[in-house]
């Protein structure tokens, strides 16, 4: 299983059902290093290591979902951009602004970036 990431509990749940109407298995986990308890629920998504490209898929997909319910239109191209410090800009992925790696956040929309 790989780590999809941390959610909080109902968002987590959604994804769980959405990927086993599709045929992926998924599990919630609760990791008492990861997930806290009190006003905000979050537990670990899980997802078949073997389907990752399906499962990145999935939510490509519903980020266009989402997107069209607030009456933006997904520019696909842009989609796929990922923020790389080493390179000397980056394309936000959220609105398509350009902007200098110097910064860790979209000076357009305010999209957070975070390296490892």
């Amino acid at each position: 299983m790989l780590l999809l990431g941390i959610f909080e509990i109902n968002e987590a749940k959604r994804l769980s059902e959405l990927f086993s109407e599709k045929g992926i298995g998924s599990e919630l986990r609760n990791n008492e290093e990861t997930c806290k308890k009190g006003c905000r629920v979050v537990v670990e998504v899980w997802v078949e290591e073997a389907r990752a490209e399906e499962v990145v898929a999935v939510l490509k997909q519903e980020a266009v979902k989402v997107l069209n319910n607030e009456g933006l239109e997904p520019d696909p191209a842009i989609l796929n951009e990922v923020y790389d410090p080493d390179q000397e800009t980056a394309v936000c992925p959220a609105c398509g602004a350009a902007f200098s790696t110097s910064r860790k956040e979209c000076p357009e929309c305010g999209l957070v970036f975070v390296g490892e």
